[in-house]
């Protein structure tokens, strides 16, 4: 369970190290903006602890993240709030995912495939 912990705090503080690299703040800057001091900020970033659930979300609503991504639980740094946004038409990006989610493995892979070819079309 220390392990899982240590894990934890180590995942979490790279990704709020990188996030406040990402957005150019120092150490100082985004404690302030977020009311804490920079030497719990740095602790944090650090992996010597995780942050409280209300600090993480926090965290989340300022680099518009979901907690999770935080937390290592996924690698989507898109906020869940944009499930409800439009992909297209009258479809969000939520209706998508539910409709990847009925599909078999095969078509998933697919689609993916298709996906990256376009992507690669794109950047030509």
């Amino acid at each position: 369970m220390k392990k899982d912990s240590e894990s934890l705090s180590h995942n979490c503080g790279y990704k709020l190290s990188d996030l406040r690299k990402t957005h150019k703040l120092t150490q100082a800057e985004l404690a302030d903006k977020l009311n804490i001091s920079k030497s719990t900020l740095g602790h944090y970033e650090q992996g010597l602890s995780v942050p409280p659930p209300q600090l993480l979300l926090s965290f989340s609503d300022f680099f518009q993240i979901p907690v999770d991504y935080l937390l290592g639980k996924c690698t989507c740094t898109k906020e869940y709030s944009r499930l409800s946004d439009k992909f297209c038409d009258n479809v969000t990006f939520g209706d998508i995912i539910n409709k990847l989610d009925e599909l078999s493995l095969k078509d998933r892979q697919h689609i993916l495939h298709l996906l990256r070819i376009m992507k690669r079309a794109n950047e030509k």
